[in-house]
């Protein structure tokens, strides 16, 4: 019960943060995406794409159900939200105007990232984003030495709300562990 008010109140707040500071755009919903695997797409921003990973998406492991599971529970949550986290500019080097969007998937009741960290779909460290430039330390930054940009990523949530998802993630991470589930099935105690 209290994992369930943890994730209202996240929700109440990811609602009043999005249109913190901003002018008011109308709320991202899951009806108007069309996602595959983890990767999501809407009509209503076609240079956008949306990604329920943050990072290290392209070589994490994931469950042979990940995809099954982000169907059914997007069947199940019509009435979800797409809250966008951070994103990353300049996705398609022929197109500047394209950005990866990291996102949280809410409804009322439930978040289709902690369900998939829950449900072993991916490791927990999947659902940070990705650092900002300042945020970055010396040897991360020394990354980008030898090129002429540096990373140009967004933050669209504040960092209590994301630090309070992130200690969410820790939860769903241990029980898909201590349960064996998904991608911890193969995780044995030698």
């Amino acid at each position: 019960m209290k994992q369930m008010s943890t994730i209202l109140i996240l929700f109440c707040l990811l609602t009043l943060n999005s249109c913190n500071g901003q002018e008011k755009k109308e709320p991202l919903r899951i009806t108007d995406f069309e996602f595959k695997s983890i990767f999501g797409t809407t009509t209503k921003e076609p240079k956008n794409i949306y990604c329920l990973l943050g990072t290290g998406f392209f070589r994490a492991p994931s469950s042979d159900n990940s995809d099954s599971l982000i169907n059914e529970w997007i069947k199940s949550h019509p009435n979800a939200f797409v809250i966008p986290v951070s994103s990353l500019g300049q996705v398609e080097i022929k197109d500047p105007e394209s950005t990866i969007t990291y996102c949280w998937v809410i409804d009322n009741k439930d978040t289709l990232n902690n369900y998939l960290i829950k449900n072993g779909c991916y490791p927990g460290g999947t659902m940070m984003r990705p650092k900002t430039w300042n945020e970055m330390e010396k040897w991360e930054k020394e990354l980008y030495e030898d090129t002429d940009e540096k990373p140009d990523v967004k933050v669209f949530v504040d960092k209590k709300t994301y630090d309070n998802f992130i200690e969410q993630i820790k939860i769903a991470e241990q029980f898909a562990r201590d349960n064996k589930l998904g991608i911890w099935l193969k995780d044995t105690d030698e």
